[in-house]
């Protein structure tokens, strides 16, 4: 093989595995409202969670909030070459997340911390999956980010925010390699609001983590938002999503020679009531392989995505459901060597990608 790659770990959940919820890239959603608007929520700022996205628009919701989520991922790979189709092993995956911020009230000033897992992946490939006398390919990775932030009101409708991002790789290994290391990068946005629209800008640096068998490079990404409420029930956001995925590496396999890709992503709401608040969003996101550069037990291809959610509200607890579907075109692949099998070539095919994803999440505004 050319390349292969493929959140907030509880302590008292205890839980373990990942895989990718978008299927262009190995990064994941890092909210139950992100899941349900296709990822068109950095303009969002009413859920807590949109800090994971966007820092800057916790600063205009006074008092503290915060939010515990857990997404389940069910993936699955196909692999079409010369001598059939075949699927890599994969198991459903349990991924929380964890929110919250507080508001000074003596300063225009928030601050606030989000606890994700913005990459992931798990995969098996068997003995002779690729080719006769392939060999035994196993790759899992979970990249926790512990995200600090704080935000401040420039203007009375104008924030700014700036974070730190500190990943830590839970358990990782590719192939022979473990992929276990820290890293830190950071973060930057901009919110603006009105009565009827929202404004975004948020971007995430690119970060090395030294991993036990080499290093784990993670892309840079800048997300554009705009939210505009048509009434005071319904609600639309379009959002552009840029990763920059031209210095993925990681240990064992590499550089990964991939090329930055864009993703579009639109989303709805439509509050009922102050208890009943009724969420879909669709997106596509663009390949960020090269035809010369796509692993098999790589979800590198173009995207689909299709996902709906409700809000609801039960005295001072608000609760949220969602679901999505990721689903990819055919890829073809070239010709290429797996590292470390003694020569062994996997023969030019095909591959796709899909996910089904679950959410819920509970939150509460003390």
């Amino acid at each position: 093989m050319r390349r292969s790659t493929a959140p907030f770990l509880l302590a008292i959940l205890a839980l373990s595995g990942g895989a990718p919820a978008w299927a262009a890239g190995f990064a994941t959603p890092t909210s139950v409202t992100a899941l349900s608007e296709g990822g068109a929520t950095v303009a969002d700022g009413q859920p807590v969670s949109s800090l994971g996205d966007n820092p800057a628009a916790m600063v205009f919701f006074p008092g503290n909030r915060a939010a515990l989520e857990v997404l389940a991922q069910r993936p699955s790979y196909n692999y079409a070459g010369p001598g059939g189709s075949i699927g890599a092993q994969t198991q459903t995956s349990i991924l929380p997340n964890l929110f919250y911020s507080h508001r000074f009230s003596a300063l225009p000033l928030s601050a606030g911390v989000a606890i994700t897992s913005p990459y992931s992946i798990r995969d098996t490939w068997a003995p002779g999956a690729l080719g006769s006398n392939s060999p035994y390919l196993k790759n899992s990775l979970r990249v926790l980010d512990i995200s600090p932030s704080v935000a401040y009101l420039l203007l009375p409708d104008l924030s700014v925010g700036v974070g730190l991002d500190y990943y830590q790789t839970l358990g990782g290994h590719f192939g022979p390699v473990s992929a276990n290391g820290g890293g830190v990068g950071g973060n930057f946005s901009l919110f603006y609001t009105t009565e009827t629209l929202n404004a975004a800008l948020s971007y995430r640096s690119p970060a090395s983590i030294s991993a036990g068998g080499g290093h784990l490079d993670l892309p840079g990404r800048v997300q554009a938002g705009l939210r505009y409420r048509w009434t005071k029930a319904f609600a639309t956001e379009l959002d552009v999503d840029w990763t920059d995925w031209s210095n993925a590496q990681l240990p064992y396999y590499g550089s990964l020679h991939w090329k930055s890709s864009l993703a579009y992503r639109l989303g709805l709401s439509y509050h009922f009531n102050q208890d009943l608040a009724l969420r879909a969003g669709i997106a596509h996101e663009g390949n960020p392989s090269r035809s010369d550069a796509v692993g098999v037990a790589i979800p590198a291809t173009s995207s689909n995505l299709a996902g709906f959610g409700l809000g609801i509200g039960l005295g001072p607890w608000h609760y949220d459901i969602a679901a999505a579907y990721a689903f990819s075109g055919s890829t073809g692949l070239s010709a290429y060597t797996l590292p470390g099998s003694g020569g062994f070539s996997v023969a030019p095919g095909s591959y796709k990608a899909s996910a089904f994803t679950f959410g819920a999440g509970i939150s509460r505004s003390f």
